[in-house]
């Protein structure tokens, strides 16, 4: 990756296990045992959702096709 970016690590029931803001490239990230999977979001976005561990993420299918991603 060629830009920073915010990374939000998921435990497998989509809660929020870990969170690397403003995640500069050419870096190799922490390792989190419990997540199962990361999202790559734009930077600033961990702070201006207000995202804290803990949190569970719902993500569902709108009706145009795409997904849509709520913290």
């Amino acid at each position: 990756m060629l830009f920073p970016i915010d990374l939000v690590f998921l435990g497998k029931d989509r809660t929020v296990v870990h969170l690397e803001e403003h995640f500069r490239p050419f870096r190799v990230s922490r390792v989190s045992l419990r997540a199962t999977s990361v999202l790559e979001l734009p930077i600033h976005t961990i702070y201006r959702s207000k995202t804290q561990v803990g949190d569970a993420l719902e993500i569902s299918v709108n009706d145009q096709g795409g997904s849509t991603e709520r913290a």
